[in-house]
């Protein structure tokens, strides 16, 4: 009932400029799915979007979606890549106060990548100056001790028995999660630190540990991990990624049946052997 009153109140809004709403969100159209009177939907948009039309479009979408019985989260990652059109257009969704909506929004960006003058920074007081309450969260790293006890955890040795090696890894990492497994599990690849079959427990020499050259930015390891997956594995990745964070495996199917994809699932399988995709067999995502 609320998903019929929803597609009610968007054609009311947009009337005939429906087919341009669906051009800027193609998955919109999946909420006209039972309407038959939306067949114009699928017409074809000759004329050409303005950004300014496109941030009405997106107000007027989301004054329609989002209210205090049902409000809407956005979380987006990675906004130091964002420029200033793309910047602009979330201000105009989150400031748009000739409606009530119920938005929360999140982004996260990383500062050691950005400038003092870049975008993000006149983008967050733009909404300060709307009176648009906002709350900046710094997330650093683990401490070294925290890394200690991830390790110790990991290799299943007293803490004490590795502080030589977490602190090594802390230093190269600075304490981020992501990149403390990454180096690890290289370690152990290149059998820097390998199982003992004769002690039973997992062995390495602090000195060589210390006198790897280990690249200061951990980043290259996904690189370079990623770089050696065959080329199929590499193409199905970038075609998974058009889907978001998962992809269904109804979706999968589907796409294996088009002779450019028929090698997809094979791929992605190897994609979740190496840890690049997890496997949701309860949701059955990928």
């Amino acid at each position: 009932e609320e998903l019929l009153e929803i597609q009610d109140e968007l054609i009311r809004v947009f009337g005939i400029n429906l087919p341009k709403l669906v051009r800027i969100l193609p998955n919109a159209k999946d909420i006209f799915s039972t309407q038959a009177s939306t067949l114009h939907l699928y017409q074809k948009v000759d004329s050409e979007l303005t950004f300014k039309g496109l941030c009405f479009a997106i107000q007027c979408f989301m004054s329609v979606i989002s209210a205090k019985s049902r409000p809407i989260m956005i979380f987006l990652d990675d906004l130091q890549w964002a420029d200033n059109m793309a910047l602009g257009l979330i201000h105009a969704a989150l400031s748009d106060a000739s409606k009530i909506t119920s938005i929360f929004f999140v982004g996260g960006y990383r500062n050691n990548e950005i400038q003092e003058d870049h975008a993000i920074f006149s983008f967050i007081d733009n909404l300060e100056s709307y009176q648009i309450g906002t709350t900046k969260l710094d997330l650093d790293g683990m401490e070294e001790q925290d890394v200690n006890m991830m390790i110790s955890d990991a290799l299943a040795v007293f803490p004490r028995n590795c502080r030589a090696l977490s602190s090594a890894l802390f230093q190269k990492t600075r304490g981020n999660p992501l990149f403390v497994i990454e180096l690890l599990e290289s370690l152990v690849k290149r059998k820097i630190i390998r199982y003992s079959l004769r002690k039973r427990r997992w062995v390495w020499d602090d000195a060589k540990v210390s006198g790897e050259e280990i690249p200061e930015n951990v980043l290259h390891l996904l690189t370079t991990k990623m770089t050696a997956l065959p080329p199929g594995t590499l193409e199905a990745l970038k075609v998974a990624s058009c889907f978001g964070s998962q992809i269904s495996h109804l979706t999968v199917e589907l796409l294996c049946k088009s002779p450019c994809y028929e090698g997809l699932k094979v791929a992605l399988d190897e994609a979740i052997q190496e840890g690049f995709l997890e496997q949701v067999r309860s949701s059955e995502q990928t």
